[in-house]
Parts: C-alpha cells; structure tokens; sequence
C-alpha cells in the first residue's frame, strides 16, 4: 500500500473539527490490548469463545465457575497449581467441546506469553491482530472476532466496520466488495505505511469515519488534499 498520508491528515481534519478528537483518541490508546495483563486479554478471549453457540444468559451462569477453574486466567497461578484447572474445569462447564476448546486456548496463550513475553507484545507485532487471533484461538472465528477487537481496544469495530470500509472505499483503497478481514488488514497496512501504530490508525479513521466521512460525507469541511472521491469530479 504506497504512502498518500492520509492519516496525517485526517488526524489534522479531525482535530480541526471536532475539540474531543485529542482526548478520544489518546483515551483509545490507554485503554487497549497494549495495556491489558495477560490474564485480562485470555479472560476476552475465552468469554469470546463461550459465547460462540451458548445463549449469553446460559454463558453468565457457568462463567463465574469456569473462572475459578481456571485459576482466574492467571499464568502465575497456572505455575503454581499445575493440573488444577484441568481437574477442575468439567465440574464448571458440562460441555465437553468447550471444556477441550478453553483449556486448549488457554495453553495456546501461555506459549505465546514464553515465546514473546506477554500477550500484548505478541499482538502489537501482528500484521493483523483479527487473523492471528482467528489462527490461533479455536471457536474465534470471522464473526465473533469482532466483539473480541472491541474489548482488546478497537472500539465498535464489531458494528460500525462498514463505516470504516467507507472511506477505504472513497480513498480507493478498498474493494467495493470487500469483507471483515480486508478492512481490517487495510487498517494495519495504512497505519504501518504511514508510520501510524494500528491501534491509533483505528482510532483516527474510526472517529474520522464518525464525524466527517460518515453515511453523509462532510467534504466541504475535509481537509484531505488527494481524497479521490472528493476530487473526482475536480
């Protein structure tokens, strides 16, 4: 993906435009993945992944079970209590498949935190966090991944992606016929090009896609020089 700056300036639209843009995006970046111990993000993952086929109110009546069995999803407890959670899981969840799913995720993410130390560090490396989480999480799919990004810091990715591919699509940097996934890696990709962490990309094109490339496209109060779709009649 060739460099346009559009993050740039956006960022410069948006704090022209909108006196919350500052606070909302530095609030975005304090509170996400990067932030989070690894027990927060494989309590996200595994909440997830419940959810997947189970009513939310048979999920909330088991999850607080599942939680102890799981030592609270701490790596720390998990050393010091080998087999604990094993022993003691389907006592909690009479799913046998789920049972098998969480404590196989759970011991996916204790490999990741050996090899890269943490969790988050593991995610902040990712080319595309919503693929690595899809590939290496079992009941994570394309669907549910979505509500996951949201909790791990991308916020409402889960229900106003379309808005996002909007203006990828009027940037010309996005297939018409796009999917989830493909709106997410341009996300990655223009924030890496442009010198941008993802998490802050998100941020900046998320409220962008808010306040002023919405449903009703703002361009009169754009300050995006080489906007396609704004210049295609120029």
């Amino acid at each position: 993906m060739p460099k346009a700056n559009f993050l740039p300036q956006t960022k410069v639209c948006l704090l022209e435009n909108s006196p919350n843009a500052k606070a909302e995006i530095l609030y975005m970046v304090k509170h996400c993945y990067k932030k989070m111990a690894d027990r927060k993000i494989l309590h996200n993952i595994s909440w997830t992944m419940l959810l997947s086929g189970y009513q939310i109110q048979s999920a909330q009546k088991i999850w607080p079970g599942i939680k102890k069995a799981m030592l609270w999803f701490s790596p720390t407890l998990n050393r010091l209590f080998p087999g604990w959670s094993k022993a003691r899981l389907p006592l909690a969840c009479d799913n046998p498949k789920k049972v098998k799913a969480l404590l196989g995720n759970y011991a996916t993410g204790l490999s990741l935190i050996k090899e890269y130390g943490s969790l988050s560090g593991w995610l902040a490396i990712s080319d595309n966090i919503l693929e690595d989480l899809v590939k290496n999480f079992s009941y994570i799919g394309n669907n549910n991944v979505r509500p996951l990004l949201d909790s791990l810091g991308f916020k409402n990715f889960h229900t106003h992606h379309q808005g996002l591919a909007k203006v990828f699509t009027r940037w010309r940097l996005l297939d018409p016929k796009y999917s989830t996934d493909a709106v997410f890696k341009a996300i990655n990709l223009l924030s890496r090009a442009e010198g941008y962490d993802p998490l802050e990309g998100y941020a900046i094109l998320y409220l962008f896609s808010q306040t002023i490339c919405g449903e009703t496209p703002l361009c009169s109060q754009c300050t995006i020089g080489n906007c396609p779709e704004k210049n295609k009649g120029a």
